[in-house]
């Protein structure tokens, strides 16, 4: 088996020059917990929306399985975690794995017993697959450690990807990709010319940008109202 993993966050570009600006405002903790997965994001957004800065958006993800050939038995697994991608109906038999991604995901920190969204490629290795991942264009690799284990690590090139594929893992990983970006996750789960399988629940969160808009509004006119008194003492 050839499996493809895709993480969503591959479609998610931040700052990658701490010199940038807009890096501050990206500088977020990632833990997959509730917290992280949705209601830290609120926070995040009002960062962007109380300098009237446009939410940063997912890009590139229209067309991306047209690059692939699939086999006629080919299936897709999804979940959020990136964890899964090891989970048993989606290793079994796996020989090679290559990974398009943000992240190597081959060891960041010592390693557990069981596998976690970091390190399940260490997993495929002790198996003896061979593990490669490509890069989005966006990404400086040179910002990651070193794999704990042997990986080919390259720049997306882009066009169409050599060879074919008997099974896919697709992850939304919430904690690093935003809940207003669940839309276009879900365009491109249900773009794949594929069966779905859903490995764990997956549902669009809950996302209230009138709310948060709201907010804002309320901020900015607390904010008017104080420089005013400032002005007249």
């Amino acid at each position: 088996m050839r499996l493809l993993v895709v993480d969503f966050d591959y479609f998610f570009p931040v700052p990658q020059d701490q010199k940038d600006p807009l890096a501050p405002l990206y500088a977020w903790a990632h833990f997959e917990t509730p917290y992280y997965l949705g209601e830290a994001w609120e926070e995040r957004a009002l960062a962007f929306l109380l300098r009237r800065l446009p939410l940063p958006q997912a890009q590139g993800w229209e067309g991306f399985w047209e690059r692939f050939t699939f086999a006629p038995d080919a299936q897709l697994y999804y979940a959020d975690s990136n964890a899964l991608a090891f989970h048993p109906e989606v290793g079994e038999g796996v020989w090679e794995v290559v990974l398009f991604d943000a992240h190597h995901d081959a060891g960041y920190r010592p390693l557990a017993e069981e596998p976690s969204c970091d390190d399940w490629m260490v997993f495929y290795a002790r198996q003896g697959a061979r593990l490669r991942v490509f890069y989005p264009s966006w990404r400086d690799p040179s910002l990651e450690p070193e794999p704990a284990v042997p990986v080919e690590r390259a720049m997306d090139p882009g066009g169409p990807v050599e060879g074919v594929f008997q099974r896919v893992f697709l992850c939304r990983s919430g904690a690093w990709v935003p809940p207003w970006a669940d839309g276009a996750f879900f365009g491109l789960l249900e773009a794949a010319p594929l069966p779905k399988v859903a490995l764990e629940a997956v549902a669009r969160r809950p996302w209230d940008l009138e709310g948060l808009q709201r907010r804002v509004r309320e901020e900015t006119l607390g904010l008017m109202i104080m420089e005013r008194l400032r002005g007249l003492f």
